[in-house]
């Protein structure tokens, strides 16, 4: 897992400038409360010697923490390890700030006030139960943030993945065209040369255009209707030179409907799939209907299954449903009524994307 800061906290400049000023700020705030309050035994001392006495424990206890933590994101990543982080953080933040508020009493108290400090008043008692609750809110709060980021970090590296892993799939369906699709054209185009020239050619130039719009759209999620359209027609040509009056495409898409989007290459992987998963013959034309159905595009076919399947796993449609979902909240719609098989696109509005 990628760090969040290239910097440590602990060494940054930006970060011990602020939380120094804060150290001195809570220092203010709590010596001059105590003062007024006369509840420390070394009240008569110095105000000064009260002040830097308090800002040297507080900055030792939260520069200790803050290098701690920095130290356990060096070493220890929240991915994998998030119970034993929290575990240790709490530990940290229970056990350094009683470490230094001994330290402190047992070896600085003396040197700064030139007495012993008594550890067992109730005033002492009290600084030391405050210090290490605020201690521990201040990790609390260190913490959500440090694991928020690492939250976000994640979920942002999780859709990349599968931005990846769908472009990738996506590139593999489009090159299946190459070999099954361009095979079974070049028969077809063979037949054609030798019996009708002039077919041959419109063929080849339907070919082009095929593979032509595919270069061209390989780096467009959406596509307009208008141009998905216009490329499926070459499409559907091509196979119906090869499956002759056995294989009908009805299209009926009201001029309106154009202008609105799709992903790119869904409706020739559904086509596809029609072509691929049901028998076409004399007795049994596959008829495929493309049409508008509340307000989705659907592509419809009767349903006449091989005998013997095609080994699949469904790739083509899952793509599709995947690459719809990053898109639009819209679900794509597939029913299976044993009759028909369709299929439903949602319509991306561009004026509203």
């Amino acid at each position: 897992m990628a760090a969040f800061s290239d910097t440590p906290k602990f060494s940054n400049r930006t970060d011990i400038a602020i939380r120094h000023t804060i150290i001195a700020v809570l220092t203010f705030a709590f010596v001059s409360l105590n003062v007024v309050k006369g509840d420390f035994e070394w009240f008569d001392m110095g105000w000064w010697q009260m002040y830097m006495y308090t800002f040297m424990q507080i900055g030792v206890i939260w520069n200790g923490n803050v290098l701690l933590v920095d130290k356990m994101n060096q070493y220890i990543p929240w991915h994998g390890n998030i119970r034993r982080k929290l575990f240790l953080t709490l530990f940290f933040a229970l056990l350094w700030p009683v470490i230094t508020y001994y330290s402190f009493s047992l070896y600085i108290y003396p040197l700064i006030f030139g007495k012993p400090c008594n550890l067992s008043s109730g005033e002492n008692v009290s600084y030391l139960v405050t210090t290490v609750i605020i201690t521990l809110l201040v990790n609390a709060v260190f913490s959500a943030i440090e694991f928020f980021k690492f939250w976000r970090q994640s979920v942002k590296e999780a859709e990349e993945l599968k931005r990846e892993s769908l472009s990738a799939e996506f590139e593999t369906l489009k090159n299946q065209i190459n070999p099954h699709f361009l095979f079974n054209s070049l028969n077809t185009l063979t037949s054609l040369i030798e019996e009708q020239p002039k077919q041959a050619t419109e063929f080849v130039q339907k070919l082009s255009n095929v593979y032509r719009y595919v270069l061209t759209q390989k780096d467009k999620q959406l596509v307009s209707l208008r141009e998905e359209l216009e490329f499926i027609q070459s499409y559907i040509y091509l196979n119906q030179i090869r499956f002759g009056n056995n294989l009908k495409v009805n299209i009926q898409i009201p001029a309106s409907y154009l202008s609105f989007s799709v992903v790119t290459l869904s409706l020739q992987m559904l086509i596809e799939n029609c072509i691929k998963h049901n028998t076409i013959s004399i007795q049994k034309p596959l008829v495929i209907h493309i049409e508008i159905a509340d307000n989705k595009i659907s592509v419809r076919n009767n349903l006449q299954r091989k005998s013997v399947m095609n080994e699949s796993n469904g790739i083509g449609l899952n793509n599709i449903v995947h690459r719809y979902s990053f898109i639009t909240e819209e679900s794509v719609e597939i029913t299976d009524d044993e009759i028909y098989f369709t299929v439903r696109l949602p319509l991306i509005n561009n004026e509203k994307s």
